[in-house]
Order: C-alpha cells, then structure tokens, then sequence
C-alpha cells in the first residue's frame, strides 16, 4: 500500500509543475511584447527627436511657382528667407503662406513639401473686380482688400455699399453685366443702398435705379432699349422701379424734362 501510494504521488508531481509552467509562460509572455513595445516607441521617439531638432536638415532650396508678374520680388523674397533656416520636416507650411500672403498683390498661396529638402510655393497673383469707392479695391472673391506697390488695372468699376456687402455686390455686377452687354452698355458705378436699393451707373449713359426685383427691372430696360436708345445720352437718371413703367430724368441740356413710360 505505501508503495502504490509513493507511486501516486510521484505520478502527480510532473502533472503540478508543467500546470505552474505553462501558467508562468503565459504571465511572461504580454510582459515580453509590452517591453518590446515600449523600447520600440522609445527608440522611435529619439529618432524622431534627432530628425525634427532645430537646425538640423534645414530647407536647401524655395521654388517659387505662379504668376508673379506685379508682385514685389524683394518682398517675397523677404518674406521666405526665414524658412531657409528652418528644420525642412518640423517646418509650418501655413507659416509659410501666411508670411508669403501678406506681400502685396498676393492673392493665394499653396505651399508643398518636395523631397528631398525642397520647399514649393505656388502663388496667385490677386485679381481685382472693382474699386471701392471709400478706398481699397474688391476682388473676384468679393473680399475687400488694400494693395500697395503697383499699380492697378484702369478702367474698373466703382463699387459702393455697406460694409460686408462686397461678394453680394460682385454677384449682381455679375448678372447686371451679363444683360447690359448686348445691349452694348458698360457698367462704370455700382451702388447698394442700406434699404437694397441699386444704382447703376452706365458709362457714357444714365444711372439705372433698381428695386429688389433688380434682375427683373434690368430685363425691362433690355427689352425696351430699341426704342430709347438714340435718347440715351441726354438721359440723366431711368428709374426702373415702377411696376408697370420706368420713369426718365433728363440732363439740363434737354431742359430737365421728367416723363414717365409704360
């Protein structure tokens, strides 16, 4: 009987210490990875850290890209030197274009990483639609801005208007245009009231008073042109906001006459 139960016993010792094994292998295991892990990272960072240091892999060489016609060379150049000197990978690039933006006649700019050390800076040169009558200019994208250095294109139209009313005022110049065109009149002065009313002032011709409805108005004009145009010059003011009609003002010249047509 002792001999049979020394047996047992023994039997059962291996069984305890593989179970006690595989327990502490596992438990070994996730430690293995997260050290792993973890030196991996810090090993990573320092990299990291060695690349993006300050002074180092500075930027060789700033391609200026764009239509830079009119735009203050010594100014963009001013204004990118800086960067020359910056870490090529830690570099801003929206520093970058806010420094080249503020050149005047800079309209945009988009500004790229190339590698291997190479900056690229595309610039828009901004085009204006018109100037505004309290001083600035108004471009394409109907923001109100002030330029220096150059000098502007002729022959713009005058705009004036509430403050904030510059994209509105560029939209209907738009449309305005597009029916006075064939009609072969020029707009030379836009204006918008506080109470939205428009005042269109044709070169070489009258102003043109619109309501709220001023495409419709406009397109009643165009329709009866034929029949006023030989009169257009002596015509100091059309008021087209009538429903049914416009009326006319005349230059003194043709005694100051007011009529009114259906």
């Amino acid at each position: 009987m002792r001999a049979s139960a020394t047996m047992r016993m023994r039997s059962t010792t291996p069984r305890v210490g593989a179970r006690l094994f595989g327990v502490f292998g596992r438990l070994r295991k996730p430690y293995v990875l997260a050290a792993a892990l973890l030196l991996g990272l810090t090993v990573l960072a320092l990299l990291l850290r060695a690349v993006l240091a300050p002074g180092r892999f500075p930027v060789r060489v700033i391609r200026l890209v764009g239509n830079l016609q009119g735009i203050p060379h010594q100014r963009l150049v001013s204004a990118i030197a800086p960067f020359m000197r910056e870490n090529f990978y830690a570099l801003d690039l929206g520093a970058v274009g806010q420094a080249v933006s503020q050149v005047p006649w800079v309209g945009s700019v988009r500004v790229e990483r190339r590698f291997p050390r190479t900056l690229v800076v595309q610039v828009r040169r901004e085009t204006l639609t018109a100037k505004w009558a309290l001083g600035g200019w108004v471009n394409t994208a109907g923001a109100h801005v002030h330029l220096q250095g150059d000098h502007p294109p002729q022959n713009l139209p005058v705009f004036s208007g509430p403050a904030g009313h510059e994209a509105d005022m560029i939209a209907h110049y738009a449309d305005f245009q597009a029916l006075l065109h064939p009609l072969g009149l020029t707009i030379a002065t836009l204006t918008l009231s506080a109470r939205q009313t428009w005042r269109i002032g044709v070169y070489k011709g009258p102003v043109l008073v619109l309501g709220h409805a001023a495409s419709a108005h406009l397109l009643r004009f165009a329709h009866v042109f034929p029949q006023i145009a030989t009169s257009l010059a002596s015509m100091r003011q059309v008021d087209l906001r009538y429903t049914n009609g416009f009326a006319i003002s005349w230059n003194e010249a043709t005694g100051d006459q007011h009529g009114q047509k259906g």
